[in-house]
């Protein structure tokens, strides 16, 4: 049964390819780059390369295409490119959509890709394709772009800081990895079709959490900065962020801070049958990155 990976390049869709070929599970990875298309082919798989955006080159990506996992990057026009890709689906025999959406997906959220998650997983479910939704959490992969204010000797970095406005709040946080394991398997097996499935970790851990125990791995001190929502904001579109977004990221940590996010599920462990990634595994598994 063909598959085709929309997003098999970010942070979730690169381990759901990584996956995908480490168990030679044959599919089709849309990419917009022939330097990412090289990647792909590396590892055995066959690249397409289309711009979402473009719906005719979406179109022709489906051809022979039964089962589809879209991923779109977070954007203010998400919903309605999701929406246009799920109408070609259908228009070209597409059986089954793995949807990643995200945790707290919610129509009269205030948070915009709250409601775009919403918007798209409605128009999915109204489409008539068999369908899973996956909610996943706030990603742990997400601290590799999150660590700022270094100070250095030479090359080596002696500390850096975390900034939010979490307050002590704890975050259910997921491994990307884990996130991939899910939607593998849900490609692999039957009996998930119709499911909306709420990813997380299995602990929840808050920001000062996270500091400490960056700082024990990596052996350099870690901080965190708890900011105002004013002050977080100011400072996001200054470094060029975006004003929706930094808006919403506000807004999100907001969330955290008041426990929104702190419950977990046994979703990772049901489907994958093993234990999420803990964030003190994810970090000794990543020093490299952080180093």
């Amino acid at each position: 049964m063909k598959t085709l990976i929309i997003g098999g390049t970010g942070k979730v869709g690169i381990e759901i390819t990584k996956q995908l070929a480490l168990e030679n599970i044959p599919a089709k990875i849309l990419v917009r780059s022939h330097q990412s298309a090289e990647k792909v082919e590396i590892q055995g798989l066959e690249p397409i390369i289309a711009d979402i955006a473009d719906i005719n080159s979406v179109r022709l990506s489906m051809k022979g295409i039964e089962k589809l996992f879209l991923l779109i990057p977070a954007s203010p026009f998400e919903a309605e490119l999701k929406n246009a890709i799920i109408d070609e689906s259908k228009k070209a025999g597409v059986k089954y959509i793995i949807l990643l959406s995200g945790a707290g997906a919610d129509p009269a959220s205030l948070i915009s890709q709250a409601q775009q998650h919403s918007k798209a997983e409605e128009h999915l479910k109204s489409s008539g394709i068999s369908f899973t939704i996956l909610r996943p959490n706030f990603f742990m992969q997400n601290f590799f772009n999150q660590l700022g204010g270094y100070s250095q000797t030479g090359n080596i970095r002696l500390e850096a800081t975390l900034y939010g406005n979490f307050g002590d709040g704890k975050i259910a946080m997921v491994d990307t990895r884990d996130i991939a394991s899910v939607a593998v398997q849900c490609l692999k097996e039957n009996g998930h079709e119709g499911k909306t499935y709420i990813i997380t970790g299995g602990e929840a851990v808050s920001y000062t959490e996270a500091a400490l125990l960056l700082t024990t791995v990596l052996g350099k001190k870690v901080y965190y900065v708890n900011l105002t929502s004013e002050n977080l904001i100011n400072g996001m579109i200054t470094l060029g962020t975006p004003e929706w977004l930094a808006k919403d990221l506000a807004m999100l940590g907001e969330d955290f801070a008041a426990g929104k996010f702190v419950l977990t599920t046994n979703v990772v462990e049901s489907i994958t049958g093993r234990k999420p990634i803990t964030f003190e595994q994810f970090v000794k598994d990543y020093a490299y990155v952080f180093n």
